[in-house]
């Protein structure tokens, strides 16, 4: 009898233990109640998307103009390479001695030289003075030159040149294509490199010609100066194994007295200015932002105030008031989410379509280059939607807190 007494009052008096909602049911309620109040739904999840797609569309802007201009500047010139010329060249000479030297740096790969030396050109009885560059294979391949008619130097040529459009044009020759096949009569005094022969004067066939800035540039063989007994050369190239090993062979190359210059500079402070570029863009986009923030705000505030006595009735059936944080969480999650989406989606199609028409008017005027004013890496899409949904908690967080606060007997009371 004691037994008996004992199970039936141990089963009255034992603490009932509740087990939070399943994730799942408050994934399920968050979606009913975003569904169920349409208008209220649309018109946040519309701010946010305006604010989104303000954003995303000037960060690809931004994102865009950076990548054509790295594109400009770089071009198809390795940056892996670095540029090596002499401060002083009676003291401190670019000669066989200090290249071969460089060669035998660790990472570095290979080394292009170059000769530069004023000279006069002349063709058909027209005349110009000129630069004239004696280039090697390594050091043309480096320099990415842009060919418009004919071809490039070749290891075999002996005597070809290569010259550009502007030279051509000083000349007098308009028609380019024909220009290619011509002899080219080329004068280069070598007084002052202190070089075997005085001068180089011979003819040449020219074999291309090349777009390369406004004055007049010729490009030769880099053999005849060679033969010449030019002592020293004009810059070098070095090319190194790795981008991370770039910085070591400067300063090894610095501490023999030479001065470099990489590509990795200029990208470095192309950079540095549109890193500012992008943050002011991205701060004007933010201003829909606040617009949507608000308007989250406002939209769940309401939602509490209007499902106090739904919220009252949960706790009083079981649920946890951590479940009630949760599902406010869910709710504000589900709005960034979509708005995001929804906003990056706008983004991208305006973008697009005036990429389009911009293009189109360029082609119309002679640029035949198809361009991207709009750049839309995966980590861009991926950090408007996580800085989207943190901003959504961070909204979230003062009405989930009052959710998890209420008392389920004052909240069923309210109605």
């Amino acid at each position: 009898m004691r037994k008996l007494v004992s199970a039936v009052r141990a089963k009255f008096t034992r603490k009932k233990e509740y087990t939070s909602i399943h994730t799942s049911v408050l994934i399920h309620i968050a979606w009913k109640n975003f569904t169920s109040k349409k208008l209220r739904s649309f018109l946040t999840v519309f701010g946010v998307v305006i604010g989104v797609s303000a954003v995303f569309f000037l960060l690809s802007f931004g994102l865009g103009i950076q990548g054509l201009v790295t594109t400009q500047v770089v071009g198809d010139k390795s940056l892996k390479s670095v540029d090596v010329t002499s401060p002083n060249s009676k003291i401190i000479t670019l000669n066989n001695t200090s290249i071969n030297a460089i060669k035998t740096y660790p990472h570095v790969e290979k080394v292009g030289v170059q000769y530069t030396f004023p000279g006069v050109a002349s063709v058909s009885g027209g005349e110009i003075d000129a630069v004239v560059y004696g280039v090697d294979q390594t050091y043309q391949e480096l320099s990415s030159l842009i060919t418009i008619a004919g071809r490039l130097l070749k290891k075999e040529d002996a005597k070809a040149v290569v010259l550009n459009i502007s030279a051509l044009k000083a000349l007098g020759v308009d028609d380019v294509g024909s220009a290619v096949g011509k002899e080219l009569k080329v004068n280069i005094p070598l007084d002052r490199a202190e070089a075997k022969d005085k001068a180089i004067t011979t003819s040449f066939t020219i074999v291309g010609v090349i777009d390369s800035g406004s004055g007049s540039e010729l490009y030769i063989p880099s053999t005849l100066f060679d033969t010449a007994g030019v002592p020293s050369y004009g810059q070098v190239k070095v090319v190194v194994d790795d981008l991370a090993n770039i910085d070591g062979a400067r300063k090894q190359i610095e501490a023999n007295g030479f001065q470099t210059a990489s590509l990795t500079d200029t990208l470095t402070e192309i950079n540095d200015i549109f890193k500012f570029f992008n943050l002011v863009l991205v701060g004007f986009g933010s201003i829909g932002m606040i617009v949507a923030v608000l308007g989250m705000f406002n939209t769940l505030t309401i939602s509490l105030l209007e499902r106090t006595r739904e919220i009252g009735l949960m706790m009083a059936l079981g649920a946890r008031r951590r479940d009630m944080r949760i599902l406010f969480i869910l709710e504000a999650a589900l709005i960034s989410i979509v708005g995001a989406v929804i906003g990056i989606a706008i983004a991208y199609i305006g973008g697009a379509i005036v990429n389009l028409l911009i293009n189109l008017n360029a082609q119309s005027r002679g640029v035949s280059q198809w361009f991207d004013l709009f750049a839309t890496p995966l980590w861009s899409i991926a950090a408007v939607i996580g800085i989207t949904v943190i901003v959504g908690l961070i909204v979230v967080y003062l009405p989930a807190r009052r959710a998890e606060r209420i008392n389920p007997i004052d909240a069923l009371r309210r109605e």
